[in-house]
């Protein structure tokens, strides 16, 4: 089950990017077959994989502010707190 949601939100973070399949192999520097294996489910999307999908994201909002959501801030946050860093908000 965990494979079917991480493999549908996959796709839903790619369709969020305005990518196609091989706009986004090539982003990701996989060969268009196997994203197309994720996207299908013949390979297991790994957690790796929508991380390296929510940096995409990060990149494309730097460039344009408008893209930034609360939910895209909240889990930045997330992910530097795990890593080690010590995030502060202002009030």
């Amino acid at each position: 089950m965990q494979s079917v949601l991480h493999r549908r939100e996959f796709i839903r973070r790619r369709k969020q990017l305005k990518l196609t399949q091989k706009e986004l192999a090539s982003e990701l520097d996989l060969p268009s077959d196997e994203l197309r294996k994720l996207e299908r489910g013949d390979q297991p999307v790994r957690r790796l994989h929508l991380l390296a999908l929510d940096q995409l994201r990060l990149e494309a909002a730097t460039r344009d502010s408008g893209l930034v959501t609360a939910a895209m801030l909240l889990n930045a946050e997330h992910l530097l707190e795990r890593i080690g860093y010590r995030v502060i908000r202002s009030p």
